[in-house]
């Protein structure tokens, strides 16, 4: 997944100004995360997060003003190479209703993604291209549990599933079928247990997900 794409990206003028004091800041247009707000600065999720004291539960607004933190900023009229992966946003693994999110505290601990509403077989797609790392048929907690590794540190967990279509080792792209939505786990109707994480840790997946 670290080969160059043949292309060129073009990187646009950056959507910042800065302020009296030196500091810059940047106007969220729509379809951005938070995650590619950070790659366009080359700072971290975290560090952009705590310059605005963004907490966990909080998503960006289109219009809302982020102050970025001291990096190595976009120039515009260059053309530059990067590989394919670095320049694919992740994307919603299943669509449905939000019905438990991040850092949610309930009677099987802690929340460390989110649990999507969907019909029981609905279509599980790769967040992000990478390769299977990790398959179970009955994870305790989580019922049969997909880990992809997408390289950078990043890797997403799909859990309560019904079926796991994939195997370890294999290579996936994104929006590719990986599985079907179960009621396993922790789960009390059908649902997709999804997480973000980076370096193994968990993350918001709100701050990555369009």
């Amino acid at each position: 997944m670290a080969f160059l794409a043949g292309c060129t990206q073009y990187l646009q003028p950056p959507r910042e100004s800065p302020s009296a004091s030196g500091t810059f800041y940047h106007v969220v247009v729509r379809g951005e995360t938070l995650w590619r707000i950070a790659k366009r600065y080359g700072v971290t999720v975290g560090e952009l997060a705590a310059a605005n004291r963004l907490s966990d539960a909080e998503r960006i607004e289109t219009g809302q003003r982020l102050t970025v933190p001291p990096a190595r900023r976009p120039v515009s009229g260059f053309s530059v190479e990067k590989p394919a992966q670095e320049r694919e946003s992740f994307i919603w693994p299943v669509e449905g209703r939000v019905v438990s999110v991040f850092g949610l505290r309930g009677a099987g601990g802690i929340n460390k993604g989110i649990d999507i509403e969907a019909p029981r077989g609905a279509e599980v797609k790769a967040s992000r291209g990478g390769r299977v790392s990790f398959t179970h048929e009955n994870l305790p907690g989580f019922g049969k549990t997909i880990i992809l590794d997408h390289g950078e540190g990043f890797a997403t967990v799909y859990a309560y599933l019904e079926e796991i279509l994939v195997n370890p080792g294999q290579g996936v792209d994104q929006h590719q079928v990986i599985a079907r939505v179960g009621a396993g786990g922790r789960s009390r109707a059908s649902a997709l247990h999804f997480e973000v994480r980076r370096k193994q840790k968990p993350q918001n997946p709100f701050h990555y997900l369009p």
